[in-house]
Formats: C-alpha cells, structure tokens, sequence
C-alpha cells in the first residue's frame, strides 16, 4: 500500500527541485569565459611602424596596431557588418535639410561614456578633431587623407564632449567606411604642446589658408614631433584606447599585454566588438616552412595566417598529429597579387611594352602548380567576388611569340645577336632591361619570379630580379625607386575606391599611386564611382574603369588566392573569420570540453 506524502517528504521533495534549479547554471548554464593567457600568432614579415598613420598600409603593422587603437567602429567577424567599436552606434547619413550647411551630409557619433584612455581621461570629440587635424595636415603625408576630402566641417555638442557631428559637402560611397575605420589618437599624448589644438579644424579644411599652415612654425614643429621614431616601436609612446599595450617589438615580432581594468571590459556586453579575453598576444614572425611545422607540432603557433606555401598547406592538411591540432581553412578572397609597373620608368613608359608583358606570364603555371589550385585567374585589379567585377574582359593568354612580335612592332630587335632586344634611343643603343622587385622570404614569389625571368628572356628582355624583404620593397615602391614589382593589393570589404592607388593627384610619394599612371580617362571614372549614389550607375562606371585599365596597365594583375589560414583546435572557432587575416585574434577563448 502506497504511503501518503508527509509534510518530511514534500520538505525533502522541494529541496532537491530547488537545488538543481541553482546547480543549473553552473552545470549547464552559460559558463564563464576560459581566456586564454598566451595567444601565439604567425606573422609573415616583422613588423615596421606603429605609428598608424605614417605606418599606414603595412599589413604585420597593422595587425598590432588594431589591438592598441580603437577606431570608431569595425567590420564584424562573421557578418561583415560594420559594427560599433569607440561609439555607442553606426549613425545612419542625413541630409541638411536648413541653416549653413544645407545640402551637407551629416554623421552623427557618441562615445561610449566609459572609454577612457591610460591616463583615466575620457576619449572625447576634441581627440576625433585631433586626430583629424593629424591627417589633414598639409605637410604629413597620410593615406587617409583622400578619403576625407570633402570633409567640410566638425561639431562638437557644447553639452556633451563626447557628441559630435561631422559634415561632408558631397555624398561619398565609402565616407561611414572612412570614418569609422580611422585609428583615433589621443590629443594628451601625441599633441603634448598642443600645437594642434590650438588651430581650428576650419582652418585645415580651407585650403586658402594651406600655404599659412605650412609656414606655421608650430605646425612644422608637429610634423617632426609626430615623426619621431619613439611613436613607431616604444613601449612607453605608442598608446591607445584598446585592449593591449605594447611590450615588446623588434625583428622576431611584437608582444602584446593586456591592460589591467581596461575600460571595455565593464561594457562589452553592450558592445561585444569590444571583447578581448586573451591576457598576451604573442605575434611572431616565422617565414621558413620548417621552422613553422616544428612551432605548430611544438604548441608554440595558435593562429597562423598571411602568406602560406600553397603545397605545404595542403600537405600539412593531411598529416594526422597536425590534424588533430589544427583546423585548416581556405575560404574568402581578400588580396590580389599583381606585377606592378613603374609608368616612369623609360623602357615599361611604352604601353606596347606593357601589352607584350602580359602575354609572359604562364597563369596556369602560377595557380596551378605555384598555388596549388588555391586562387583564381583575374582580368581587372579587384577580387572576382565583386559583383561589379568584369566577369567578360578577355583574359591575356601565355604567348612568348606573341609577346615578341608586340614589341617587334614597338621598334624593338635583336640587332647585335646577344639574344636581348635593344633600340635606338636618343641616339644610343637601350637595352629592353629593367628590374623586379621580390619580396622575400615567400616561396611562392621565389617561384613566380624565377618563371617571369625565363619567360622574358625568351622573348628577348633582361629581367633582372631584386630580392628585398617586405618592408624595402613597400619603401622602395613608396618613393618610386624601383622599376617593376611583385605585390598583394587587400581588398576592402565591399565598395572599391581607385582613388589613392590609381589617381594621378595621388602620385607617390604625397598618394599610393605607385605606378606613376596618369590617365584623364581613368581620373574621370574613379571620380564618378566615388559620389554616385546610384548602384546600377556605379557599377557600369566600374565596368568601363577596369576596360581602361586592361589597356593602360599600370599594374598586370595576376591572380586572387584563396585565403588559407591555420586554426589552433585549442580554440573556439568563433574568432575565425572570412576577413583578412582569417581571424580576429583578441576573440580567441578556449574552446569547451
């Protein structure tokens, strides 16, 4: 016979129910973060510049300087949205519709109210102004600049000075892109005499007053002040909002720390591009395929990007004691490699010279064997995953005799038999030589380097190859000293802008036009694909932009690899990304049991 439910019983019946109800989310609830105390990190290259702005374009730099300063906002991982960072939210444009600025578009920002910086004082509108004081100085050149130029004014809520507007004169496809992707400074500390402060933004936006600001003595002061080596690698002088701080810097990488109560971590939540768990990041440079199979068998690599030998990958990706390790991912196209060519330079000058160039590069070669299969032909200079991408433009064939017979035509011939052609230029005898620059280590470059000079000595032209590291061969392009080189262009999510790259007002060393290609043609087009708001439009202005360029050729595209990245198991694979370099590595956390 069943006993009945005593009062003893039900006590003892509730009891159980309520612990497990408060065992629950212990057991099975959300678990506390497992942060990781030292992420390690492949580089390719060492890094060369901190200082954001005139460090600017060099990717292992980059990589660092994303931990240190925070921009207003950044791209989501896996989304790819844009995403607050430094401010509460992404504004959305507006039009003036009245008062002075009528027909201005409009970005309004707030700050985090906790954002501070290492000092304890709050980043406010006043360092924006700063920091855009910086990059429109007339006599500092900086890249960010031509994505600013129709910047006509800045506001600052005399109520709130971490409010702030800021007003363009005309639409720009990529001003929100620009805006919330520029590094902010802090005014205390790269301005410490405030030489800039004392100088109204209006008057960097005038250009009526330029040459003024040029013989300003406080302003040439700035610009030395804002050159000096201590901003580029010093522990003590490179500061940022961010999460690290920098420990360490030299020619086997960098490390990075994590601040103590760093201000993120109370408001993370809210803003989860925010979150940093990793209490280290250890950035080390490793370029010998040996050398990183041993550090990935070893435990001594988590996340290994940036530039893979194809066939090693794929090798790697079979070996089981490295399966077991690490993830192995090839997905998203985020560069394109190209042989850049310097339109100054007198022999590369003739655009039949140009055409017969690119019909001396085995493609096959290259992604087949060099690549491994891992990248794909391009016709024009972008990504093929763009939608305007010029998906008809004929592709160049590999031709030595058609290219031979180009530059016949170009008044090009072997008259001395010596196997080169040469021609009568200005009453001397010029050989068809010039130069490339190779950046190394990377054996892919090795490669494709060694094939373009057999390629081009069987049609009659010297190459001579020049082996530099990286960071020479981005100086050298830099200041135009160089002939011809191979490079990697990273692709920007979503809209391209021409405009720094292929401009002729941004000729090299003030711009990034490192071909010296100057086209009214191509000016006209670049500048149309900037301001038009209508989709359809623009993108037939992309369309004609990329037939120029296939007839120009200020630069021979070659190929867009696959991005191949290398994934610690160890880790979560939430941090992992599409976007460059395949990862978002203040995201890593221990994967769960």
């Amino acid at each position: 016979m069943n006993k009945p439910f005593t009062t003893r019983r039900i006590l003892a019946v509730l009891a159980i129910i309520i612990g497990c109800w408060l065992l629950y989310p212990l057991v099975f609830g959300s678990r506390k973060v497992r942060e990781p105390e030292e992420v390690y990190i492949r580089l390719d290259a060492p890094p060369v510049n901190l200082n954001v702005f005139l460090g600017a374009g060099h990717a292992p730099s980059s990589y660092i300087t994303k931990q240190i300063f925070h921009t207003l906002g950044d791209l989501d991982p896996i989304t790819q949205e844009l995403k607050p960072l430094l401010v509460t939210s992404i504004p959305v444009v507006r039009q003036v519709q009245e008062g002075p600025r009528k027909g201005n578009f409009a970005y309004d920002f707030a700050i985090i109210p906790e954002a501070v910086w290492d000092n304890g004082t709050p980043v406010t509108a006043e360092d924006v102004a700063f920091t855009l004081k910086t990059i429109m100085h007339p006599d500092l050149s900086i890249p960010y600049k031509s994505y600013l130029d129709q910047l006509s004014a800045m506001e600052i809520d005399p109520s709130d000075p971490k409010k702030f507007t800021i007003y363009f004169q005309s639409f720009y496809m990529l001003t929100l892109q620009a805006l919330c992707g520029t590094p902010i400074l802090p005014a205390y500390h790269y301005d410490a005499r405030q030489r800039l402060t004392q100088v109204p933004l209006a008057d960097f936006l005038d250009t009526s007053k330029t040459k003024m600001l040029s013989a300003d003595p406080n302003l040439d002061a700035f610009e030395k002040e804002f050159g000096d080596p201590r901003f580029v690698n010093d522990p003590n002088s490179v500061i940022g909002s961010g999460p690290y701080r920098l420990q360490v810097m030299n020619d086997q990488g960098a490390v990075l720390v994590k601040k103590t109560a760093w201000w993120g971590e109370k408001v993370w939540d809210k803003y989860p591009m925010l979150q940093a768990y990793p209490k280290k990041l250890v950035y080390k440079v490793v370029s010998d395929d040996l050398a990183m199979e041993n550090q990935m068998n070893g435990g001594q690599l988590d996340l290994i990007g940036g530039s893979i030998n194809p066939a090693k990958f794929l090798e790697w990706k079979e070996v089981d004691s490295l399966k077991a390790k690490f993830d192995f991912f090839a997905k998203g196209f985020v560069q394109y490699n190209r042989w850049l060519v310097n339109h100054k330079n007198p022999v590369l000058a003739d655009p039949m010279v140009r055409q017969a160039l690119t019909h001396l590069v085995d493609y096959d070669y290259l992604i087949n064997q060099v690549l491994r299969g891992l990248a794909q032909r391009i016709a024009s200079p972008m990504v093929p995953n763009k939608p305007f991408y010029h998906k008809s433009l004929p592709l160049p064939d590999f031709n030595i005799e058609k290219a031979r017979t180009l530059l016949n035509t170009a008044g090009w011939t072997d008259s001395d038999g010596d196997g080169i052609l040469e021609k009568d230029w200005n009453g001397q005898k010029q050989k068809l030589s010039f130069k490339l620059l190779v950046p190394i280590p990377n054996k892919s470059n090795e490669l494709i380097s060694a094939s373009l000079k057999e390629n081009c000595r069987q049609a009659g032209i010297e190459l001579q190859l020049v082996s530099q590291d990286m960071g020479t061969v981005l100086t050298d392009t830099k200041i135009g000293n160089f002939d011809s080189a191979l490079l990697g262009v990273t692709s920007n999510n979503g809209l391209i802008d021409y405009s720094q790259r292929l401009h002729s007002k941004n000729m090299v060393p003030a711009g990034d036009n490192r071909s010296n290609y100057a086209s009214a043609e191509a000016d006209r087009l670049i500048d149309a694909i900037r301001t038009e708001p209508d989709e359809t439009k623009r993108n037939q202005y992309y369309l004609q932009l990329q037939e120029l360029l296939a007839k120009d050729l200020p630069e021979i595209p070659l190929f867009a690899p696959l991005q191949r990245t290398i994934f610690s198991r160890k880790l979560d694979p939430s941090a992992s990304s599409e976007l460059r370099p395949g990862y978002y590595e203040q995201f890593s956390k221990m994967r769960e049991d």
